[in-house]
């Protein structure tokens, strides 16, 4: 005898021995009484005539049975004196019975009989209900001593939302534990409640974290092992529809739980289409859209860089904030490749760090690395502090071995660490050590110069306002020490007090403001660069900022808007300084723009500033929606004058701005209905009558998963302003569309007409399968001058069971504005970052 058999026989010899004790213990069943001799009841009778009524059944369905029956009678258990019988007699018709009592258990059919506190047998669309667990069947038996119903003939069990149909079960109903024989099933779980104030696009997917959790299939055996414990033997799981299951995994044994929403299948073959896709020996695999430990589906693609490019990740659960991701990367032009990557996140701190290293690039014939070390720390009381750490191993690292266009144009990765502190109120201060990996491509002729670092640098920043009068202080202040391997070394303490007098009402505000900028240089000179040692700069900055806003209402497109008029006039003046044998450590040129030309100096950093006697002045309007406040249309145009020529240059060889008109601005955007928008800006040259930058561009977002846009930005090879020594021709298109059916195009195309070269160009096609998503991406990317990557990602994704391929996700997500994924959204881990 077998184990389990034995536990049963000795469970059912127990209750035997104890009588109506053991069944006290266990909950009621309720059997109509017109089955048991007895007319329907006209009323619906209060519990003690419940009560009444079960002691005289037994009596009442020996005197009249309600259907002939040609076997001998069940002799019927009388209650013992001074105990409650188990059995309770209700009206057979549906209507006129009131709800059973919870944990009572409730049988209907065309013919019932039984023995009280023993069994019942019920036969003729027999249905037992207790709770949310309903048994249906051409037969049942219940036997109360266990809780057990066996079910034969056309069997139905619904557990909530969980069905199972077949010819033959047996189950103890209470415990949810049982055998399902030759079963047809599906198992669904509701949907998790959507997030505080989330807000879909119209036509967008519900994510998938939020859908229920629906699959199904059939099997030759189904064990139900308790609440939410599933296993099958020689089954079929699918989460497609029941009519259309394009794609289904086939095991000899098969688990689901849905307490940990995992699924785990041993021998098992996952076919797509009809077409086995390949042989499992053993897998698992999520049942919802969250995070677990275990493999992660294998990509594969490939490239003209790294060949054939097969990737299997292993992820490690370690805690809902905390998991940590191995992955082994086989290429193969290149080699094996390792990598891992950790996040964490807390109320306090929060991080990111990933290493990858490759023992031998057969390419190469060397090893290779890359890393980063990522963290931010709230220590409490005002302090705070974060690293961040990365290097590669060589300056072509990324431009070989990665596809992500922002890793492959970067040439300085940084290597900082910051202290701040910032519970003073209405002060702050901060210590920086900062350093920089530069990276020089050796194939190509572009130099590219070292940062200086920053070992280290103290800041100390203040702004009061509310003083006597209503005058505001500020203060910005700095030392740092200034490292490098070549050029001339140096420290610099920098202070710059602040007085303004904000004077301001509904309608105007004019802000005049006046600071002095201290500085003071201790140098080490070296390469032959001459100079004092020690050096200093005192330059008053005085300024006035002052504007106006009208506003009216008005009407456009047949709607009612609020349309306003913003003059605004900006004066600065700044004594020159000369400044030609001071160091330059980190100032550049700023970027002219609308925020640019109402600064108070055209450089970055502090090692220039220069003089300035100028007028800005600017006029902005727009279209507002009074009901929202959103903005329909801005148009603004702005421009800066000049009383005095330039005469502070960057260094020795940069040309100084002459003539009493900097270059003409000019921004226009509008929102056509909530599907359009248009964005374009110009700048122009009056000095020398032409234009010096001017981009455009339009976007059309009518639903989830539908965007176009295209963009054109034009800049001229030289601009004395931004100093910037090359110019550009841009286009760029982008979009996401249906195209028909269930499949969708996405692309980009951006190209640099100046050289006449793709910058990157990505085509792709998807599909909708209802239950799986096909996408095949084709993707060219420059990373220099003299070279390009082509790589080519194919994917399956079967919805709730993972996928197979290359994922294009992370390419599509950057490279595409509005790009949607077309099966839904997933939930990005709490701490989520992108790599280096």
């Amino acid at each position: 005898m077998k184990p389990r058999t034995q536990l049963s026989f000795l469970s059912i010899a127990l209750f035997a021995l104890w009588g109506r004790a053991g069944a006290e213990d266990l909950p009621p069943f309720v059997v109509p009484s017109a089955l048991l001799g007895r007319p329907a009841a006209t009323a619906s009778p209060p519990a003690a005539a419940a009560v009444k009524q079960a002691r005289q059944a037994p009596q009442a369905a020996a005197a009249k049975p309600a259907t002939p029956d040609t076997r001998p009678a069940a002799k019927p258990v009388a209650p013992a004196a001074g105990r409650t019988a188990r059995v309770v007699v209700a009206p057979v018709a549906a209507p006129a019975v009131a709800p059973a009592a919870p944990g009572a258990t409730r049988i209907t059919a065309d013919k019932v009989f039984g023995r009280q506190d023993v069994d019942a047998v019920a036969e003729g669309s027999a249905v037992l209900i207790r709770d949310n667990t309903r048994v249906e069947g051409d037969s049942l038996h219940y036997f109360e001593l266990t809780d057990e119903v066996e079910a034969s003939g056309k069997v139905r069990v619904s557990r909530g939302t969980d069905e199972m149909t077949g010819p033959h079960a047996r189950v103890k109903v209470g415990q949810q534990v049982g055998v399902f024989e030759s079963p047809d099933y599906a198992i669904s779980r509701p949907a998790r409640p959507a997030p505080p104030g989330q807000v879909l696009l119209p036509g967008q997917f519900t994510p998938r974290a939020q859908q229920p959790l629906t699959g199904h299939g059939s099997a030759e055996k189904l064990y139900l092992e308790g609440e939410n414990q599933f296993r099958f033997t020689n089954a079929t799981w699918t989460s497609c529809k029941p009519d259309q299951p394009d794609w289904y995994l086939k095991a000899s044994e098969l688990d689901l739980d849905y307490d940990s929403n995992v699924g785990e299948a041993r021998g098992g073959t996952m076919f797509f289409k009809g077409v086995p896709l390949g042989y499992l020996p053993w897998a698992d695999f999520p049942l919802a859209d969250q995070r677990r430990s275990g493999v992660l589906s294998p990509t594969f693609g490939t490239s003209n860089k790294v060949g054939f490019d097969l990737t299997v990740p292993y992820y490690f659960n370690l805690a809902p904030n905390y998991d940590d991701t191995l992955t082994f990367r086989y290429m193969g032009r290149r080699g094996l490749q390792l990598r891992n990557e950790a996040r964490y996140f807390t109320p306090d701190y929060k991080g990111y760090s990933f290493i990858e290293y490759m023992p031998e690039d057969q390419v190469e014939g060397r090893s290779r690395y890359a890393g980063n070390v990522r963290h931010d720390h709230n220590f409490g009381g005002g302090w705070s502090g974060n690293v961040n750490f990365s290097g590669v191993s060589d300056p072509r690292y990324f431009i070989d071995l990665s596809s992500r266009l922002h890793l492959t144009s970067q040439v300085h990765l940084p290597r900082e660490a910051r202290l701040s502190y910032g519970g003073g109120g209405w002060w702050t201060a901060s210590g920086l050590l900062q350093s920089f990996q530069t990276l020089q491509d050796p194939k190509t002729n572009v130099k590219v110069g070292e940062p200086y670092k920053r070992l280290p640098q103290l800041t100390l920043t203040a702004n009061r306002p509310e003083l006597p009068g209503g005058a505001t202080f500020m203060l910005a202040s700095e030392f740092v020490d200034f490292h490098h391997t070549q050029f001339t070394r140096g420290q610099r303490v920098t202070a710059y007090p602040q007085l303004a007098l904000p004077l301001q009402t509904a309608a105007f505000y004019i802000t005049p403001k006046i600071g002095l900028h201290a500085t003071r240089y201790e140098i080490e000179r070296r390469n032959g660069d001459t100079g004092d040692e020690s050096l200093s700069r005192t330059l008053p900055i005085l300024s006035v900022d002052s504007g106006v806003t009208f506003e009216r209402e008005t009407t456009f497109a047949g709607a009612d808007y609020i349309q306003t008029l913003e003059p605004r006039v900006y004066y600065l003046y700044v004594p020159y300084r000369d400044q030609s044998q001071f160091p330059n450590f980190d100032s550049g040129y700023y970027d002219f723009n609308f925020a640019q030309i109402f600064a108070e100096n055209v450089y970055t950093g502090g090692d220039r500033i220069s003089n300035a006697n100028q007028v800005t002045t600017a006029l902005q309007t727009r279209l507002i929606n009074p009901a929202s406040g959103a903005e329909k249309i801005r148009a603004a145009i702005g421009q800066r004058y000049y009383m005095v020529d330039q005469r502070v240059s960057l260094n020795q060889n940069s040309p100084v701005r002459t003539g009493k008109q900097a270059d003409l601005l000019a921004a226009f955007s509008a929102t056509f209905a909530p599907k359009t928008t248009l964005d374009t800006a110009w700048q122009y040259n009056p000095r020398d009558s032409w234009t010096e930058r001017f981009n455009f561009g339009v976007r059309f977002q009518p639903a989830y998963a539908k965007a176009l846009g295209v963009s054109w930005r034009y800049r001229r090879n030289y601009s004395t302003v931004a100093g910037s020594p090359d110019g550009f021709r841009d286009l760029d298109i982008t979009g996401q569309w249906p195209l028909w059916g269930n499949w969708y195009g996405v692309g980009r195309y951006n190209r640099n007409l100046r050289d006449h070269r793709l910058t990157q160009g990505i085509a792709g096609l998807e599909y909708n399968g209802g239950c799986w998503v096909f996408r095949g991406v084709v993707q060219h990317l420059t990373t220099s001058a003299t070279d390009s990557t082509r790589s080519l990602f194919f994917q399956l994704e079967f919805n709730g069971a993972g996928s197979i391929g290359s994922s294009p996700l992370n390419v599509l997500k950057r490279s595409v504005p509005g790009y949607a994924k077309i099966n839904d959204g997933s939930t990005p881990f709490v701490g989520d970052d992108d790599d280096l």
